[in-house]
């Protein structure tokens, strides 16, 4: 039997087998990277939210209104802080994989003057890079492990080797970066997982991330027969990518928007999400509304299984999403799923009175967490601080 399209029941439960089956509305597009050069950070209109006038603080190009200076920053970070900004690549996987190969491609370009090491000059110039595309937009915790893992690489090994060497040695320390802490990484959590996936499951799941995307996918090649039930928010709909990504699968679907999780979860054996950071003190950072799905979960009984590689895990101790975040466009909440139709707040988007606040991410706290599939094991949310401190020895 045909189902009916999704852009006819947004609100509601939508089953779909097959892609022919469905008709998606196109999510909200991020704007492609203009043609000219020193692109002006753009100014935003709307007045900032007074009681996180911190996070306003931080280089966001949403809120600056200077030039950004280009002196020094190789163009491949020109162009790699215009996607961010631009929210061209979203994910903290794809975001950091995006730097690696930014950071791969200037030791390639590089010349090192006379009087200079090259590891020093590598480090000089990678320092103004990494101060513009801070500008641009704040790193995730995934990109700052990884430029931490790679400056560990400048400290001199052996002076007598040549600069081609030394240019060689760095590119394959990114190389084995990718393949160790990513590629296998990614591999090895897929394998936990799926050992945790049995026959006729309901897995429930929140947004698009590209891990659990990998960790579904590799289960439906298994042969193993289960359905995914998407859950989704405004105003990105990141959902629908995901949707799309597994129905060309065949795998059967139900899309919902995150208001009406409470109406699938009595259907759902577990939960699976993805992950921006995990916290020293055990807390989960993700994409907004990633929480209030744990809470849901949590009173239903479900399992939660967080996915997350150990390069996410972060120092930093948070207990509540306005201490530390990353802002979207306010404007965007102001859209009907990014398209040109009229939206009830559009009256309200000029006033005075109200001030429009795009959190990006929220904190879920370790007690609505059944635990955290990572490439060494699935432990713990707690366990944060003996993995750092591994990591720390190794790297020593």
């Amino acid at each position: 039997a045909k189902h009916e399209p999704v852009d006819k029941l947004c609100g509601n439960l939508v089953s779909v087998t097959s892609e022919t089956d469905i008709k998606l509305p196109v999510a909200p597009q991020a704007k492609k990277l203009p043609g000219k050069s020193n692109p002006r950070l753009k100014k935003s209109s709307r007045k900032h939210v007074q009681w996180v006038q911190h996070l306003y603080s931080l280089p966001n190009p949403e809120y600056s209104s200077k030039l950004v200076n280009f002196n020094g920053v190789h163009p491949s970070f020109v162009k790699l802080g215009v996607w961010y900004s631009e929210r061209v690549i979203l994910g903290s996987n794809e975001r950091c994989f995006a730097l690696l190969g930014a950071i791969k491609t200037l030791i390639e370009d590089i010349e090192t003057p006379p009087t200079q090491d090259f590891y020093r000059h590598v480090e000089d110039m990678l320092q103004s890079c990494t101060n513009y595309l801070q500008e641009c937009r704040p790193f995730a915790v995934s990109m700052s492990n990884a430029l931490r893992s790679f400056k560990l690489q400048l400290r001199p090994v052996d002076s007598s080797l040549s600069d081609e060497e030394k240019r060689a040695r760095l590119l394959g320390a990114i190389e084995t970066y990718i393949s160790n802490d990513m590629v296998k990484a990614w591999d090895a959590i897929c394998l936990r997982v799926n050992e945790k996936i049995w026959e006729e499951d309901v897995i429930l799941t929140y947004g698009c991330s590209s891990l659990i995307s990998k960790i579904l996918l590799r289960a439906k090649n298994n042969g193993k027969n289960f359905s995914v039930i998407i859950a989704d928010s405004r105003p990105l709909l990141e959902g629908r990518e995901l949707l799309r990504r597994l129905v060309s699968a065949r795998i059967k679907c139900s899309y919902v928007l995150n208001d009406h999780h409470s109406s699938v979860m009595k259907r759902a054996s577990k939960v699976l999400v993805g992950a921006h950071a995990l916290l020293t003190n055990g807390c989960l950072m993700s994409r907004i509304g990633t929480a209030q799905l744990a809470l849901a979960a949590h009173n239903f009984n479900k399992p939660v299984l967080v996915c997350c590689e150990i390069y996410k895990f972060s120092e930093r101790v948070q207990t509540d999403s306005f201490e530390y975040n990353d802002i979207g466009d306010p404007d965007l909440l102001y859209s009907v799923d990014g398209s040109s139709a009229p939206s009830p707040l559009r009256s309200y988007r000029n006033s005075s009175k109200l001030d429009t606040l795009n959190l990006l991410y929220d904190i879920t706290p370790p007690y609505l967490i059944t635990g955290v599939a990572t490439e060494s094991a699935i432990l713990p949310c707690t366990s944060v601080p003996a993995i750092l401190r591994i990591n720390s020895a190794e790297n020593m």
